[in-house]
């Protein structure tokens, strides 16, 4: 049974920072800066996690993992959105923070 998970981090440095993006990117859609709405198993939920666990420094790094239930079912209708939605940026430019 996949859940939704929204998915917030908080990375001290450029490089982390880049990498945990890429890695939730290929997990879910990107709503925020640093914030990823992901539909997931257990299992992909737990691999996941452990792959960001790899790639932050959880001494200064932070990561929150909210389960807000099930996909087809109240999962999907917990989030709402409001004013301009995000524009994601050119992955053909480098992200500089």
């Amino acid at each position: 049974m996949r859940h939704v998970y929204l998915i917030c981090y908080d990375v001290g440095e450029a490089k982390r920072l880049r990498r945990v993006y890429k890695c939730l990117q290929g997990a879910g859609e990107s709503l925020q800066y640093s914030v990823f709405r992901c539909e997931l198993s257990a299992e992909e939920r737990q691999s996941l996690i452990e792959r960001l666990w790899g790639l932050m420094n959880l001494r200064e790094d932070r990561l929150l993992v909210a389960n807000l239930g099930v996909s087809d079912g109240r999962g999907s209708e917990n989030l709402q959105y409001w004013g301009v939605p995000r524009e994601l940026p050119d992955s053909t430019r480098p992200l500089v923070l």
